[in-house]
């Protein structure tokens, strides 16, 4: 795969990419709040209101991209939107303003990650590439996006300490910029033939409400809702619930990944087998699993094993799951990669907004029991779920 042309850069570019977003996710509360001073309510309505526009602005542009305009114009649209977007965060620190700048530059750089998929699965799924099967080539870039993040953080927190957030968000813009050359060198051109533009296809929200989709969005949306929770639950439990120390933090967040990368490959082999849709109820069923554990453990060092079935879940869920929704929507990888990721983004808001009244009611220990019981009926639809094959689009 490496010596084929433009793969390997393409890989340096998804790179560079997962950079960007591992540079700024970390501390983007901590901007928000003590930098800019907004409020926490504030802020939470900034982050609402900048991911509800991304989602907007993903789920259209995806539809133009299957139909009308290439994946490369769209991935330089992102990339223009990314820099720009983070430039603007680095100087600007009127809420006002920044909400303008998040709903229209970063809700631009939103269709990057979907695009970047689509372009993928489109490009590698030629006649002269099929000694690879494109899912399991989809998994070696998603390997190449997590890798980023094994790194990415620990590069941003130097960053911001040396800098500050301006820092930060000025290393983020630098990253879409390394992106963007990586998008021109490296992803062809290819405009859409009429016959592409003149297909019959179906209005965006039917297929959005279409009954196996809805279902699917849900059972998803519930999967990173829980995981969410989860992210913000587990440094609590441990230091306040457990008496653990920061170091026991550093072992719990860091063997996940370690299981997570090598899995993605092996799971992506098994996908390119005809196994998707029984590793998506897997990985469903081992968040089940990892939830109910966590719910019982009494010392910091029992989370340790715990942590490997979280990476089992995500190398399934985060990956997998982008060539499961492709194939729920044929001929259109733009749309079907961003329903998965709209979904990803939505189930994160829930999650966000939701822990702190979660935590309230029933303690952090309960809010375990919560994420199982929400991963529950997400594995409970997807063993109702049964695969109807479609048609491509003529």
């Amino acid at each position: 795969m490496l010596r084929q042309p433009n793969f390997g850069g393409l890989l340096a570019a998804t790179f560079a990419l997962g950079m960007a977003f591992s540079f700024v996710v970390p501390f983007m509360s901590m901007w928000g709040t003590q930098h800019v001073g907004m409020r926490p309510f504030t802020f939470g309505v900034f982050m609402t209101l900048t991911s509800l526009s991304a989602i907007l602005l993903s789920t259209t542009l995806a539809r133009w991209s299957d139909t009308h305009l290439s994946r490369k114009v769209m991935l330089v649209l992102g990339s223009c939107g990314g820099m720009l977007g983070y430039c603007g965060y680095a100087f600007v620190r009127e809420p006002l303003v920044l909400i303008g700048i998040g709903c229209t530059m970063l809700g631009l750089a939103s269709v990057c990650f979907s695009q970047l998929f689509a372009h993928v699965r489109e490009e590698f799924s030629h006649a002269e590439n099929a000694e690879v099967d494109p899912r399991f080539r989809m998994s070696i870039v998603r390997v190449c996006f997590s890798v980023s993040w094994t790194v990415g953080p620990a590069i941003g927190a130097w960053m911001m300490a040396e800098y500050g957030f301006r820092g930060v968000f000025l290393g983020a813009a630098g990253l879409y910029g390394m992106f963007l050359l990586g998008v021109l060198r490296y992803v062809p051109f290819q405009p859409r033939s009429r016959e592409a533009r003149m297909a019959p296809r179906q209005p965006v929200w039917k297929i959005l409400t279409r009954g196996d989709i809805a279902a699917c969005f849900a059972a998803f949306l519930l999967f990173f809702a829980a995981h969410a929770i989860n992210m913000m639950n587990l440094p609590l439990m441990t230091t306040k619930v457990l008496n653990g120390q920061p170091g026991d933090l550093g072992i719990i967040f860091g063997v996940g990944p370690v299981v997570e990368i090598p899995l993605m490959l092996w799971f992506g082999h098994l996908a390119a087998r005809g196994h998707q849709v029984n590793l998506i109820r897997l990985g469903a069923l081992t968040s089940v699993v990892y939830f109910i554990g966590l719910s019982l453990v009494q010392a910091p060092w029992q989370i340790y094993p715990m942590q490997i079935f979280s990476g089992i879940s995500f190398a399934i869920m985060s990956n997998i799951a982008i060539v499961f929704f492709q194939d729920l929507v044929p001929g259109q990888p733009g749309l079907a990669t961003t329903i998965f990721a709209n979904a990803s983004q939505v189930g994160n808001l829930v999650g966000y907004f939701s822990f702190g009244a979660l935590v309230e009611r029933v303690g952090n220990r309960g809010v375990f029991g919560v994420c199982a019981a929400l991963t529950c009926v997400t594995l409970g639809i997807l063993a109702l779920y049964r695969h109807r094959p479609m048609h491509r689009a003529a």
